[in-house]
């Protein structure tokens, strides 16, 4: 029996920001590695490396209007407890993955917009180093 899968609008708007991501690395020169690595029940959005840098990327992509551009930073959802995980998932890789590389966490924000049932890039934002091993970490004191 085969089992249909229905990609909801958030899905689909996600699909095209890491596709948009995936372009705009490869553009930098980066060598994806992995895509959608999953591991200790996070995912890691894309895994890439150039003669550097090995990278973790999470990709935030928002919808936006002409009521609200640009209002919410998609780079905001990545919380400590999603960099925590992040972290976690990156460990896991490089225990099984070892490399002499340098480790950074970047994000990658793409910006869409809608017309009807056609959804285009509006603009792209790659923050490179977005957060640490340590960040993640950090125990907020009042």
């Amino acid at each position: 029996m085969e089992i249909l899968k229905i990609k909801t609008r958030n899905r689909r708007v996600g699909d095209i920001g890491e596709r948009e991501a995936v372009k705009l690395l490869k553009s930098k020169k980066f060598k994806i590695i992995e895509r959608n690595y999953v591991a200790v029940n996070h995912e890691i959005d894309i895994i890439a490396e150039n003669k550097e840098y090995q990278i973790f990327v999470e990709v935030k992509c928002r919808e936006i209007n002409e009521d609200a551009l640009f209002d919410v930073r998609p780079a905001d959802a990545v919380t400590p407890d999603k960099q925590r995980a992040i972290v976690r998932a990156a460990s896991y890789y490089t225990g099984f993955n070892p490399s002499d590389k340098k480790k950074r966490f970047d994000v990658i924000e793409v910006y869409v917009k809608s017309e009807g049932s056609r959804i285009s890039v509006v603009k792209t934002n790659h923050i490179e180093g977005a957060f640490t091993k340590n960040d993640a970490y950090k125990v907020k004191r009042d």
